[in-house]
């Protein structure tokens, strides 16, 4: 498989920007990778065993509503710009177009830890190393989540691709899916905290957060 690949930013902001949305009538993909938990309640990877023609008009709805809840949009005012991407695949898939879905980060779980805490704290924290550790499982669950995808995915032999995650994530998303030794993954990631090794990083994660260490042990090229 050779996909084509165009990437968009959402920027996490009150200001409503709909770069997203647009680029689904623009580009017309087969394939849309959400920057959206793999466990979320209605995901819309349910939407994948419909032809365009037979998507389930609720589950938009549904989707749609959970979006636009007040405590959602609290946390998540960007959330909007979602809505209307929402109408944009719609469009598609009304007019015989099949887009297909996958939701690639991590579990609600392991997104949500220390989300609020590190919100505020940015881009200091970047200079903590267990905020790489969040970074690095969440990649690299997005990576798997992607090569699944594409094992699943047998339509065209070069589908074009949306990745709707951020470009940051897409950036290490892109080198974890080269397949890197796990000595450059290393040092791509926390080559620049001299207090940590492949050895004993995972003690050390077990030690400040059992979220995280949950999920390294899963997860991890180190153990």
């Amino acid at each position: 498989m050779r996909p084509i690949y165009k990437q968009v930013d959402l920027p996490e902001t009150k200001r409503l920007n709909l770069d997203q949305a647009k680029a689904v009538l623009r580009f017309k993909p087969d394939i849309i990778f959400l920057e959206w938990p793999q466990d979320i309640k209605n995901s819309p990877v349910a939407f994948n065993k419909y032809p365009p023609l037979k998507k389930p008009k609720g589950l938009v709805k549904k989707i749609q509503k959970g979006l636009l809840k007040k405590d959602s949009l609290k946390k998540h005012p960007w959330a909007v710009a979602d809505a209307v991407l929402f109408d944009n695949i719609s469009k598609l898939w009304s007019e015989g177009h099949d887009v297909f879905l996958f939701p690639v980060d991590a579990q609600r779980e392991l997104t949500a830890e220390n989300y609020l805490l590190w919100k505020k704290m940015y881009p200091a924290v970047k200079k903590q190393w267990l905020w790489w550790v969040r970074i690095y499982l969440r990649e690299k669950i997005m990576a798997e989540n992607i090569e699944r995808a594409f094992k699943k995915y047998t339509h065209k032999d070069k589908p074009k691709v949306l990745v709707l995650l951020q470009s940051f994530h897409w950036r290490h998303v892109r080198f974890l899916l080269s397949h890197p030794s796990k000595s450059r993954v290393w040092k791509y990631y926390f080559g620049r905290f001299s207090g940590i090794t492949p050895k004993t990083i995972a003690g050390d994660i077990y030690k400040e957060n059992r979220v995280f260490y949950k999920y390294w042990k899963k997860y991890a090229d180190f153990h």
